[in-house]
């Protein structure tokens, strides 16, 4: 089945590109502060707790992975959606995103990485985020080619600077700081778990790019296979060091830095905060404007959005309206909002990006019957049990995910009035959607 973009978007990704983005998208500033907070909740038997997050996003993956295999097409995450479950929760889907990501997540990933790049040079936060949001936007702007091997650059130097810490922090481990072992009993081991789920996702969003990935039947599901056990492999030893380099209850609640101060030179400290903390915001930027536009490609061409914005540059390949509109959007809202409750806005990008889910894993319970020639010529698919197993254990992941973050969201002082007022957003898309009364959808997949 051809998946020729219909945006003109260039096939230039090899593997390599690929498994540089899963991974980038993947490690960002979690690992750097949910690791303090899942020694909070567990202590020490944080590194158990990585594992049992692991599970289910495992299998969360493989159906992510099926999916890209057997369908590759550009803005994956919309048109499975829609083609193959629900075209309306598609839409809404996206429409989340576009609202919380812009306004949320964007910003504060910039903003994020103005702090840690204070830590070693002292500028501006504001300027300098409206300044590191810029660069990536011309980046993007310039050619995916440009930005992947950028990402791999900063994936190289990101994973240096875990490895640097994992290598000078096993000296420093004490055994007396592995006990006790299970401070916060089942209900903290649980808790810790929930929140780790977020330092492993992320590296879904490859299949957003589907359609600019050379043979992407076989590199889609090879990327997964990289990428993931590569991840959670660095962040066992990383929570490791973190359990027993200092007592549990000193960093508890605290950033990798503290840790790493503890057994670092300065030298050493300001390449981990630069190469580490830093560029894993970074990198989880420009995988996100790497990716991000792509599904808005997708709902533009139904006849949902503008049509007009789903022009690419011929010189570049780029979708530069879209990448535009991210762009002052976010810049915007950084001008704006500063600092103030970016969080927020943060905890209901991640609410959207796990709403996107819910439809995409209806849709691989669907794909052997609405699209069963390209499922049986996938590279890689799931069959009987494991694929209803599969499907149940995102879902299961799905539904904790939110829950933790919707607990998360009232404890805010504004909370549920965004909490609202993004369920109100989430209304108006779904009025649109009725309104516009878009027609592609006939049962057939047609790749974009």
């Amino acid at each position: 089945m051809s998946s020729d973009s219909n945006h003109r978007l260039k096939r230039t990704l090899r593997l390599p590109h690929v498994v540089a983005v899963a991974i980038g998208q993947t490690i960002g500033a979690g690992i750097f502060v949910l690791t303090g907070m899942g020694l909070e909740f567990t202590g020490p038997s944080v590194t158990l707790a990585f594992v049992a997050a692991a599970v289910p996003t495992a299998f969360l993956l493989l159906v992510v992975a099926m999916l890209g295999s057997a369908l590759p097409t550009t803005a994956g995450t919309y048109m499975y959606a829609s083609r193959l479950f629900s075209p309306v929760g598609a839409f809404v889907g996206v429409w989340g995103y576009l609202a919380t990501s812009l306004l949320g997540a964007f910003p504060l990933y910039a903003i994020g990485a103005a702090h840690y790049l204070q830590a070693v040079v002292d500028v501006p936060t504001i300027p300098s985020a409206l300044g590191l949001l810029t660069l990536l936007y011309i980046v993007n702007l310039l050619g995916i080619s440009f930005a992947a091997i950028l990402q791999g650059l900063m994936v190289v130097l990101l994973l240096i600077a875990l490895v640097v810490f994992v290598i000078m922090g096993f000296p420093a481990i004490e055994m007396a700081n592995f006990t006790p072992f299970f401070p916060g009993g089942a209900g903290g081991f649980a808790m810790a778990a929930s929140i780790l789920t977020f330092t492993l996702v992320g590296a879904n969003a490859i299949i957003e790019l589907g359609g600019e990935i050379k043979n992407p039947g076989k590199t889609i599901p090879l990327a997964f296979l990289i990428s993931f056990p590569l991840v959670l492999a660095l962040y066992l030893l990383v929570a490791i060091v973190a359990a027993g380099a200092l007592p549990w209850t000193t960093t508890a609640g605290q950033p990798l830095t503290l840790v790493a101060q503890s057994f670092m030179g300065r030298a050493s400290f300001n390449f981990f905060v630069f190469a580490g903390g830093l560029l894993a915001i970074v990198t989880t930027l420009n995988a996100s404007l790497m990716w991000g536009t792509r599904s808005l490609l997708g709902v533009s061409a139904d006849g949902l959005l503008p049509k007009k914005l789903t022009a690419v540059n011929r010189r570049f390949g780029t979708p530069h309206w879209f990448l535009t509109l991210i762009y002052v959007v976010s810049a915007a809202a950084i001008l704006l909002l500063g600092e103030e409750h970016l969080s927020l806005f943060a905890v209901l990008a991640s609410i959207g990006g796990i709403i996107v889910f819910i439809p995409l894993l209806g849709a691989a319970v669907r794909l052997p019957k609405r699209a069963p020639q390209a499922y049986e010529n996938s590279p890689f698919k799931l069959r009987g049990l494991w694929l209803y197993l599969s499907v149940g254990a995102g879902f299961f992941l799905s539904l904790v995910v939110l829950i933790v973050l919707l607990i998360d969201l009232i404890s805010y002082p504004a909370g549920l009035a965004y909490g609202v007022a993004f369920i109100l957003w989430l209304i108006a898309g779904a009025l649109l959607f009725l309104m516009r009364k878009p027609g592609q959808n006939d049962g057939a997949f047609r790749p974009m």
